[in-house]
């Protein structure tokens, strides 16, 4: 059966869905599309490359289309709608965050235009250079970094009562800081953007 690679794409992504990163080997691929291992590396020469390609995809059905910097606007709140929307499209796959900031840098065209047009258009704001990078690669680090803590650390919150006792007994502050959290209402959505605020202001 021939297969094109939008197939295999399509079938890497239904796997991630399901199972997360380790979900996704040429061995599954093969057994979903019900095709022999030369189908799929006739299109991508080996694994690393079907994964960036992969980290494309999920990148690409998020990341672009969003509004141009106009020059007028401030960069700061038009750079952060732009980190928010790479933070949606890694969490909407399990395992997004380590999809994507182990993919090969060259081979995910939409992650490399989003820090491209990050700095271009803070340079366009007034910028330095070098201050832009600062800023672009230390929010765009902290995004990567957010996301896999929030993807890793999922089943944290839900700790029985001796293992909950336990922990507030080793960590207390941790512990008093978690039960503000859960009071005040914060959300994760909160947290990130509190972060980025710090970052970027």
């Amino acid at each position: 059966m021939a297969i094109d690679t939008e197939q295999i794409l399509d079938a890497a992504l239904d796997l991630l869905r399901e199972g997360g990163l380790d979900a996704v080997t040429v061995r599954a691929l093969t057994t979903r599309l019900g095709v022999q291992a030369p189908a799929v590396y006739w299109r991508f020469a080996g694994k690393r490359e079907l994964l960036d390609a992969v980290a494309e995809s999920v990148l690409a059905e998020r990341v672009p289309g969003l509004p141009p910097f106009d020059g007028v606007q401030p960069w700061a709140p038009w750079w952060a709608d732009r980190l928010r929307a790479l933070r949606a499209a890694m969490l909407a796959y399990p395992d997004g965050a380590r999809l994507v900031t182990g993919a090969t840098p060259l081979r995910v065209p939409t992650l490399e235009r989003l820090v491209d047009d990050g700095l271009a258009a803070a340079e366009v704001a007034g910028l330095d250079l070098l201050d832009a990078a600062v800023r672009v690669y230390t929010s765009l680090h902290y995004t990567f970094g957010h996301v896999i803590e929030e993807q890793d650390s999922a089943a944290v919150g839900r700790m029985d009562d001796e293992t909950a006792a336990s922990f507030h007994e080793r960590y207390p502050a941790v512990a008093r800081l978690l039960a503000l959290a859960v009071s005040s209402g914060a959300t994760p959505d909160d947290a990130f953007d509190a972060g980025l605020h710090l970052i970027l202001r």
